[in-house]
């Protein structure tokens, strides 16, 4: 098998469009150096993390360039949501450490897009005995938040709320948005206006 080289925040040869994924880290061992120092937060939630399957330093368990999104999770709650965004030098991550095991820090900042996901239950649980501290999941399976407003805020009548591990949003245009998991049904009803009063 070619050992596959990535170059620090070059696109991947296989790589057809833009950043798509997010990736859920377990922060667990790390969060209480957050709690210490709420400083650290972003060197917890950004890096280093390992690209790599198992024990293999050529098998990749996701690529860095397609990462838009990286959602810190500890005990089932999202603690930190972070936008990857390119530093001043125009990358989105970079190498730490020595080959061959090299891992991956990003650069990035708070997300004002996914603001509605903290405190949220996690988009991933780790199960007990599950050895990777990084999850592969899609970007529509996150629910942005709403638009800035001309002055720049998120409009405060922007809603949320948690069933279960379904995310409701509720702008105040009255649009509703649901983001479910792939086992969950959804099922929508309209109620009559002299229903609403009850």
């Amino acid at each position: 098998m070619r050992e596959t080289h990535l170059t620090e925040g070059a696109p991947m040869p296989e790589q057809l469009t833009g950043p798509d994924q997010v990736l859920a880290v377990n922060v667990s061992r790390r969060w209480s150096e957050v709690e210490t120092d709420p400083t650290a937060e972003a060197d917890v939630v950004l890096g280093a993390w390992s690209p790599w399957k198992g024990r293999s330093t050529t098998l990749r368990h996701f690529d860095p360039d397609r990462i838009d999104v990286i959602v810190a999770c500890r005990r089932g709650e999202t603690m930190a949501v972070y936008d990857v965004l390119p530093n001043e030098q125009g990358r989105r991550w970079h190498w730490v450490g020595d080959e061959p095991r090299r891992r991956i820090v990003f650069h990035g900042r708070p997300s004002d897009r996914y603001a509605g996901q903290l405190h949220a239950p996690a988009p991933y649980i780790w199960q007990p005995g599950e050895g990777t501290p990084v999850k592969v999941l899609r970007l529509e399976d996150l629910v942005q938040d709403a638009a800035p407003t001309a002055e720049g805020t998120i409009d405060p009548a922007q809603r949320h709320a948690v069933v279960g591990h379904a995310v409701i949003s509720l702008a105040n245009d009255g649009h509703l948005t649901v983001s479910v998991p792939p086992e969950y049904s959804v099922t929508v009803t309209t109620r009559s206006p002299q229903d609403r009063n009850h």
